[in-house]
């Protein structure tokens, strides 16, 4: 790796099955790098020097042994593919909804509760949040307006229930769309129970 990182103009770098525990300090002088794959290794968690390369596009850390992502992510500030697939993650960090450019966001296989509410405000096109314990889907999901593909199979889901899911996007956006102006209407009415009836006479 030492020797690897006088490359300062790769643009590629595939650490694919090599067993690594622990990533270079040094990673952080491929400044030029756009594809980053670190798939099947047994990191426990990412070096701060995997966050400071300003172009990357594609970050793939599938099939390692991370318990979280650090919120230094938002600093991706290029990253259009993130696939964190096969780890051990049980929560996700609010700086995710800062990745501007990203398209493609897998989080399947890990051990999720919830989603923040934050992913709702990126540019997605394809979510896989598949085989986790998901019990909620946020109602501002349906904001996701560029969204292709949403993948929620094998989660506890209570909503939108799982028969809802099974059926794809447009019946999941129909539910959140329908659950969130039912929600907006008891707002309302709950407002509007609130507000004084009549004037008191002097």
């Amino acid at each position: 790796m030492f020797e690897l990182c006088q490359f300062i103009s790769l643009e590629t770098l595939s650490l694919y099955h090599n067993g690594m525990r622990l990533l270079s300090p040094s990673l952080a002088n491929l400044q030029a790098l756009t594809y980053l794959n670190l798939s099947r290794n047994l990191l426990s968690s990412l070096p701060p020097s995997v966050f400071q390369l300003p172009l990357l596009r594609v970050l793939i850390v599938s099939n390692n042994k991370l318990p979280s992502l650090p919120s230094s992510i938002y600093s991706l500030t290029h990253l259009r593919q993130l696939d964190v697939s096969c780890n051990e993650l049980q929560s996700l960090p609010a700086e995710l909804g800062q990745l501007e450019t990203l398209r493609d966001l897998n989080l399947r296989r890990n051990q999720l509760t919830t989603l923040p509410e934050e992913i709702s405000e990126l540019p997605l096109v394809r979510l896989d949040v598949s085989c986790n314990r998901i019990s909620h889907v946020p109602l501002c999901f349906r904001h996701l307006r560029h969204l292709q593909t949403i993948s929620l199979d094998s989660n506890p889901l209570q909503m939108p229930p799982a028969q809802i899911c099974s059926k794809g996007k447009y019946h999941i956006f129909k539910y959140l769309n329908m659950e969130a102006c039912k929600s907006h209407e008891e707002e309302l009415e709950k407002h509007l129970n609130m507000r004084p009836t009549g004037f008191k006479s002097r």
